[in-house]
């Protein structure tokens, strides 16, 4: 994520919005209602690394997890588990 374009500009980073669209035109499998895709990109570079380089510096920790980018390395910080964000994610 350290050398990754800024996020409107990066395919990777944008594909958890695309994939909704792509899960809805998919034809289930016989016996399944429906099929969800989702993603998430998890950095091993800790999240005050990447806020001071990616985009315009601004991104905050909150946002970088609405965007579905999670940092591996933040796991020691209270309050903070990427694992279960995205299985909170996978739940809404």
């Amino acid at each position: 994520m350290m050398h990754a374009p800024a996020y409107a500009k990066d395919d990777k980073a944008q594909l958890h919005e695309r994939l909704p669209t792509l899960a809805r035109a998919m034809e289930p499998p016989r016996g399944v209602s429906s099929v969800s895709l989702d993603s998430f990109i998890v950095s091993t570079t800790p999240c005050r690394e990447l806020q001071r380089k990616y985009d315009d510096g601004s991104w905050t920790r909150e946002l970088f997890a609405e965007k579905h980018i999670l940092s591996q390395e933040d796991r020691g910080t209270p309050g903070y588990d990427y694992i279960a964000a995205i299985f909170d994610a996978d739940a809404s």
